[in-house]
């Protein structure tokens, strides 16, 4: 006995944890010396007292109550079992230790050994460990990219909070779930599997976009890139993945290309074309429809300045251009010009030209920006409804012409039958002695008859000639004069005294004389007729001029039946007469005539019945000539 005695303390001796003996009380039997070393207390003053002195607050109060509920029910709450407790040491620091408890057998009472380890270090490092682990987490879910790993076989290892976000699912939800099955559209599968079987034999990280499914059931866009974690032996062990969000990006780049391709189509339509040209380095920057308008092969990039003018520019526009161009070089804010090009296979376009100057944020050179327009279609469209304005015209002067025909008539035939009649009698005088005198009469009446028939033939031929429209500084009282010698003949012949009202010292107006003729011509053509047989009322046409602030306005007044309501509203319709022979052409050209001229044409009543038609033109700016 005594041997054994010898080796259990030797053995107790031996061991680098604190092994404690104890009573079915609680009491310490026995104290090793690693107890010693940990708790502080030589075995002999730590024996016969309450092991629970040696423990912390937590475990104290329930080690006895543990003893007797054991040794009462066979209910092992630490017996036969291991747990981490509080341990004190004789200094009352504290610690954490690991204890397993068992009971010695073959006793006569119940007795009990403890065997405690100090776990500080291991708790130290532990707590290093999580402290890593969630610095690394928080790294992780710092990010605002999503962080997949997952192993050889699909199956999810790691996820950050930003892929949890993305997917819908928390990271407990997503750990050991197959990525595939789970996160990858059916149709898309086999082909991940592949790439993934790919990479697993790169060196390098491979990237993908792959659209996954959401726990909403909407997909994702993701742009992932993925290396690959080895073994010591260089197996692929797992996937990390890296991945960016870009569902958003993509769907604005789609509907960029969109809008870029509208852009495009919206400037081949309208044959738009815009530029931005740097100055400081001569380079330009055009659009597709600048080569188009142009005609210019998209290879050979933007002409620079010079090429621009030599190649093509219209000879004939060339200098109005460099001087337009030069402006804004120098400062001037925008240019608005129009101009012909020449395309490389002689084709002559009309083009319109914007232009903006700014400063570049960076250096703080010149950039002029701005559109070109092929205009041709327009200009040439343009030129043939003024061509076409000018044939109507000139069908309306006729038109007018042929309605004054009778009064026209009646005024060449006096001056021609004055003439017969004094030839007559000049050749009876002839035979007669001493009548020198009165055949001398008689010719000068026959030359001035004469006059009188030439200066109504001129007016006419003037009047119905075709015209080419042009604009001139224009007196309208004067006009009104010469006008009275085709309409006093219309007037006479059907029983109507015209008369002008003129205001002295009007001002000049740019106008085509002709063409304001003709509108004049119309008006008094149609109060002629409303002053017709059997009217009411004077039979008198006033023609008055006046000046209405920066206006003219020219008068012809009648006292006639006046316009009903209910045709009023049409009255400068195209093709709306009220004549029986009528074309219903001669308001719509006076109106467009007028228009033309940046003036308004207009009727209102006149007092005491009948009705005036008037029109009005700008006066020209600062004219205050008197004549």
């Amino acid at each position: 006995m005594a041997g054994a005695a010898i080796e259990l303390q030797a053995l107790l001796d031996a061991t680098v944890d604190a092994i404690i003996i104890i009573d079915q009380y609680g009491i310490i039997e026995r104290f090793n010396k690693a107890a010693e070393r940990l708790f502080g207390y030589p075995e002999h003053d730590i024996v016969g007292k309450n092991v629970s002195s040696l423990m912390g607050d937590e475990h104290r109060g329930h080690h006895d109550g543990y003893l007797r509920n054991y040794l009462t029910t066979g209910t092992a709450n630490i017996i036969g079992t291991g747990r981490e407790i509080e341990a004190l040491r004789r200094d009352g620091s504290t610690f954490p230790a690991a204890l397993s408890v068992g009971e010695i057998p073959n006793t006569q009472n119940p007795r009990f050994v403890g065997v405690i380890h100090d776990i500080s270090i291991r708790r130290a490092t532990m707590a290093a460990v999580r402290q890593e682990r969630d610095r690394a987490q928080l790294y992780l879910d710092a990010t605002e990219v999503l962080l997949v790993a997952i192993d050889a076989d699909g199956l999810i290892l790691l996820v950050n909070r930003k892929g949890c976000q993305v997917l819908g699912y928390a990271e407990a939800e997503l750990i050991g779930r197959d990525w595939f099955e789970q996160f990858i559209p059916t149709q898309d599968r086999a082909a991940a599997r592949a790439q993934l079987r790919t990479t697993a034999n790169k060196t390098t990280a491979s990237y993908s976009e792959r659209l996954v499914l959401t726990r909403r059931g909407d997909t994702r866009l993701i742009a992932w890139r993925t290396t690959v974690v080895r073994s010591n032996q260089n197996h692929a062990l797992s996937f990390l993945s890296s991945g960016e969000d870009i569902t958003e990006q993509r769907l604005t780049e789609t509907q960029l290309r969109a809008r870029e391709s509208q852009l495009r189509a919206a400037q081949r339509i309208a044959h738009l074309g815009n530029y931005e040209y740097h100055c400081a380095i001569d380079t330009a920057h055009w659009s597709d429809e600048m080569f188009h308008i142009l005609g210019r092969d998209f290879s050979e990039g933007p002409a620079s300045y010079d090429l621009f003018c030599l190649n093509y520019l219209h000879s004939d526009d060339r200098e109005t251009y460099t001087q337009q161009w030069r402006s804004l070089l120098s400062g001037r804010e925008s240019g608005d010009f129009e101009f012909r090009i020449v395309r490389p296979n002689g084709d002559i376009r009309y083009v319109h030209l914007l232009a903006q100057t700014a400063r570049h944020p960076e250096n703080g050179s010149l950039v002029i920006t701005g559109t070109l327009h092929d205009i041709t279609e327009r200009s040439l469209a343009a030129s043939n409804a003024q061509q076409m304005q000018e044939k109507l015209a000139h069908v309306g002067r006729l038109s007018t012409m042929g309605e004054m025909a009778t009064g026209l008539a009646h005024e060449l035939n006096q001056p021609l039958t004055a003439i017969a009649t004094y030839a007559q009698a000049a050749l009876r005088l002839t035979a007669q002695a001493d009548t020198e005198e009165d055949v001398k009469e008689a010719l000068k009446q026959i030359t001035a008859q004469s006059l009188r028939a030439g200066e109504v033939i001129r007016h006419l031929r003037s009047f119905v000639k075709t015209h080419i429209a042009k604009t001139e500084p224009t007196d309208l009282n004067k006009l009104v004069q010469d006008l009275r010698v085709l309409a006093d003949a219309d007037a006479r012949a059907n029983s109507v005294r015209l008369v002008a009202l003129l205001e002295n010292h009007l001002p000049l107006v740019e106008a085509d004389t002709v063409q304001i003729q003709q509108v004049l011509l119309n008006l008094i053509r149609n109060a002629i007729d409303a002053t017709g047989p059997g009217m009411e009322g004077a039979r008198e046409i006033t023609i008055a001029t006046r000046t209405i602030d920066d206006t003219v306005e020219v008068a012809v007044i009648d006292h006639g039946s006046g316009i009903p309501a209910e045709i009023a509203e049409n009255i400068f319709s195209p093709f709306f007469t009220t004549k029986a022979q009528g074309t219903g052409l001669g308001l719509a050209i006076s109106n467009s005539i007028i228009r033309a001229h940046q003036g308004a044409l207009g009727f209102r009543q006149t007092p005491g019945g009948g009705t005036t038609f008037y029109l009005t033109l700008p006066t020209l700016s600062g004219d205050d000539h008197e004549r």
